[in-house]
Order: structure tokens, then sequence, then C-alpha cells
């Protein structure tokens, strides 16, 4: 199922919203288009000059479609250097690192397709001070946990965790400092059920090691928080042992439950960021109560820190200082209020309404789609999807907000309005945000860039120029030092590694 239309329908099958009025019976003011309503702003927007294919690393796509067309991906910083995977359309899969030069762009270690297109992709890079964990498969292991130094002949296998050639399921990998843990998942054929085992390593097979195994009747949550040199997860247990947060350090004795959030065995975890020390999620009940959390990694400091009810849906925007700003969509009228909740606890504020031209014109759900910030950054950069009855979204835009109502401001529309491709959004300081944006009759979907001011909103460069092909498809921005990376579709008819040099003033956060 297409992405948003899927992530959609899953909402309003499932009831997600706030019910009851919101506070106040007048709706807050609608946002400010006023350029100068975030004040000025002083780091310049990269050049369309510096902003060049690194390398070619993938042959012509046989896809044949652009936005499917393999790409670098899975960026991490590893020693100083960008890590990244390259999958090949015909099962091939590579580890290569870059500095941002051709020449400084250099492959590690290539692994052969073990079942054409379909073999596994090299995926799930998690970097530790001197170990970058990623999980590939080879013919004789299967899909398993391998480990580099960053050289060819420093990368081997870690552990054939599933003995010969089936290959292990695993999620959540996370380094905390150099050592790794993650969840291996075991399914069971004959029952349809899955078990879930956290594991850690330290990069050896004598020290990757089982902590727990927590049975067929406890599931875990693809969402997890990092902070603090320990890793934040949730468990669901049947009907009485509920929804438990837990929290491991990557030891037997450091992997406890913190607290249980419900009795209801089929609550759901919905958006989660980490905000320093701690982890903020929102969680929807069973019976369609959405509630706000924040967790420090203690019992004492877990705590619910609003409620909203079944006839609407809350996002989580981010946080800003002493606030957490939340989004909440009435499933009634369709529109979206902006909500700051005070991190010490305190009922909910709403100051801000955003517009929706289509709420009157059938359906038209509007929905957060990407958040981005720099870590205690003033600004909140996020997109909006306004949804459809149809596959394709009515529209899709891009705004920042300071956390007030004048600081509200529309950047940019639209950006993708395609079913099959989304368009990413990331900050990499408070004042310059990257994103891709549709231009009609013009470039099509490119890269973008944004200093926080719809004046100083344009196109990064025209990466796919030739009219057949159309767009570039613009993914995963990355900031390492003083490049932007992120892979695009060009004249190469395939998706490779590009960047882009940010202006000497635009310091690193």
């Amino acid at each position: 199922m297409p992405r948003r239309t899927g992530w959609l329908m899953s909402l309003l099958m499932m009831g997600m919203g706030c019910g009851g009025p919101l506070p106040g019976d007048v709706p807050p003011p609608v946002p400010s288009e006023d350029p100068q309503a975030l004040g000025a702003l002083h780091c310049p927007l990269p050049s369309s000059s510096t902003t060049k294919r690194v390398k070619t690393l993938l042959p012509p796509s046989q896809i044949g479609i652009p936005r499917f067309a393999a790409a670098p991906n899975g960026f991490v910083k590893f020693k100083g250097r960008l890590y990244f995977a390259v999958n090949f359309e015909d099962g091939q899969r590579a580890l290569w690192k870059s500095n941002g030069t051709e020449a400084g762009t250099t492959h590690i270690r290539s692994f052969p397709s073990i079942d054409g297109g379909f073999t596994p992709p090299l995926a799930n890079l998690a970097a530790g001070p001197t170990r970058l964990f990623f999980q590939v498969a080879d013919p004789a292991h299967g899909n398993e946990l391998w480990v580099s130094d960053g050289t060819g002949a420093g990368t081997t296998l870690v552990k054939d965790l599933t003995p010969g050639s089936p290959g292990s399921t695993l999620s959540h990998l996370t380094a905390l400092g150099d050592r790794l843990v993650f969840f291996k998942e075991i399914f069971d054929s004959g029952t349809f059920r899955t078990r879930y085992e956290l594991w850690t390593s330290d990069g050896t097979a004598a020290g990757t090691e089982r902590l727990r195994d927590f049975g067929w009747d406890q599931g875990v949550s693809f969402k997890d928080s990092a902070a603090d040199g320990e890793l934040r997860f949730f468990v669901m247990g049947p009907e009485g042992t509920g929804t438990v947060l837990w929290k491991t350090d990557g030891t037997a004795a450091g992997s406890v439950p913190l607290k249980q959030l419900t009795s209801s065995h089929d609550a759901f975890i919905g958006d989660i960021q980490t905000s320093g020390s701690l982890a903020l999620f929102v969680m929807r009940e069973h019976t369609g109560l959405q509630e706000l959390w924040k967790s420090d990694g203690s019992s004492g400091g877990t705590v619910r820190l609003a409620s909203f009810g079944p006839s609407r849906v809350a996002r989580l925007v981010g946080r800003l200082g002493s606030r957490v700003h939340v989004a909440v969509t009435s499933l009634s009228t369709q529109y979206m209020v902006l909500y700051r909740v005070p991190l010490s606890g305190g009922n909910p504020a709403s100051f801000v309404t955003l517009p929706n031209d289509y709420a009157t014109l059938g359906e038209a759900f509007p929905f957060i789609d990407e958040t981005s910030s720099v870590p205690g950054g003033s600004k909140l950069y996020f997109s909006v999807t306004i949804g459809s009855d149809g596959p394709a979204p009515r529209d899709t835009q891009l705004w920042v907000t300071d956390g007030t109502a004048a600081g509200t401001v529309l950047l940019h529309r639209p950006l993708s309005l395609s079913d099959e491709y989304s368009s990413p959004v990331r900050a990499v300081s408070d004042e310059l945000v990257f994103f891709s944006a549709f231009e009609a009759g013009g470039a099509g979907i490119e890269p973008w860039v944004s200093n926080g001011t719809p004046e100083k909103t344009r196109r990064l460069a025209n990466i796919a120029p030739d009219a057949q092909t159309g767009s570039s498809y613009p993914r995963d921005f990355f900031r390492l030092g003083e490049r932007v990376f992120f892979s695009a579709y060009d004249d190469t008819e395939a998706g490779q590694l590009w960047s882009t040099e940010l202006g000497d003033n635009c310091v690193a956060p």
C-alpha cells in the first residue's frame, strides 16, 4: 500500500485522535506568512555551483522508474567519514566510505548476490567510536550481523546467529559506545507467532550473547529511543501486563522494565523522539485515547504529560526548550492545531491553527509527514500532507515554527505530490533546512533549501534536467562537517552520491 494512503487509512481504521473539545472555544489564529516573522537569519544558503555528484557508484538502472532506482543509503558518521550502503539492483551489496571527494570515496567490501534482486539489502548501519555494525547476507550464512573497523580486511562476520544459510531477522541495532544492542526475531511458521530476544555484541563471536528472551507472548514495538548510553523500548504483553517501557545498557543486569504504561494489550506507540536525555512519545490506548509521555530513563521520570481523546489525531512535532509541541487534527473538521505542552506539567495550550484549503471539499485529512530540528535549536521544521480519497495527496507543504503564532510560517508548497515518493526534510542547523519539492513546468522534484524564511527558500540544483527523466528524487540528506550528502537520480540514469558545501558562517551545531 502506498506510504501516505496506508498511514492515513490505518489511522482512520484505528480511530486515533483527540476527543472532547480542545481547550478554549475560539480557534487560535491562522499563522503569519510574513517573511520577516522569524526575524533576521544569517546562515547563508549553499550555492548550486558547489552542489555536485561525488562519484558514480551505480550502473544505469534496469528498473526504468527513477523514484524506484537503487541509490546509496544508510548514511552514518564513522571515524570522521561518511559510511554508507550501496545495494545494486542485481543483488550485489557493498559497503563504502567518503570524505566528499571523488578520490576519497572508496569501496570497503563487496558481497555477492544470493537471490538476485531479492537478496536482503546491506542495512542497519550502527556506528560506535571504533566499530561499525551492520547486517548483510552472504551465501554461507544468510543475512547476519557484521562489523567493520573501516577497512576491507577488518570487515568480518560477527556471529552466525541462525546457523547455516537461513539468516536472522534483526532489528533495533543501536550502538552504545562500542557495544551493540539489538533484537533477534524468531518466527514459528507452525503457530505464526514471533519471539523476541534481546542481544548484545562487542564485535566478537565470544562477546555476542543473548541478554533476555521475551517469550512467545510478548511483542516489541519497532519504535525506540537511545539516550544516556541506554536503549529504551516498548514491550507489549497479554491483557493484564499491557505495555511496558524497558531500558537496556547492554548488560543483563541493566536490562530492566521501567514502567507499565497501560494494562491494555493492544496499545500502539506512535511518534517517538529523543531530545537530550529524554524520550518523548505518543501512545494510543485501545479506547482511542492518545497520551503524550516523557521518560528520562527512570521510573519516576516516566510521566504522562497530556491526554487527547478519540475524535482527533495527535502527532509529535518536537521540543523547543521547556515545551513539547504537538499537532492535533480533528477528524470532523479536518483542521490541524498546534499545541505547546510544558515538560514540567500543566495543560496543553493551543497557539496556531494551520489553514486547510480543502477542508470542506471531501476527504482532506492533514497529517505530519516529516519533522526535523537540531539539538537545542529554536525552530521546528515539519511537512504537512493533506490527503484525499485517492492514493495521491491533495497538497504537501513545508512549515517552520518557533512555538508562536507569528513564528509559524509556510515556507513552500507543494513538496512531492506523489504517493510513491515522500519528500525528506532535514534541518542541518537552526537556520538551514534541506528538503525536496516539485516545480510545475520546471525542474520536477529536486533538492531545495531554506533558511527558514519564504523569501530565501529556493531550489538548490536541477540535477535531472532531462525532460524524459523529469526529477532526481533526492533522499537521505545527511550533514557531516561542512558538507551535506544526499542521493539523487541524475544523468547517469541511476541514483548516485551527491553533496553540497555549506558556507563558512554556517557553524555546525
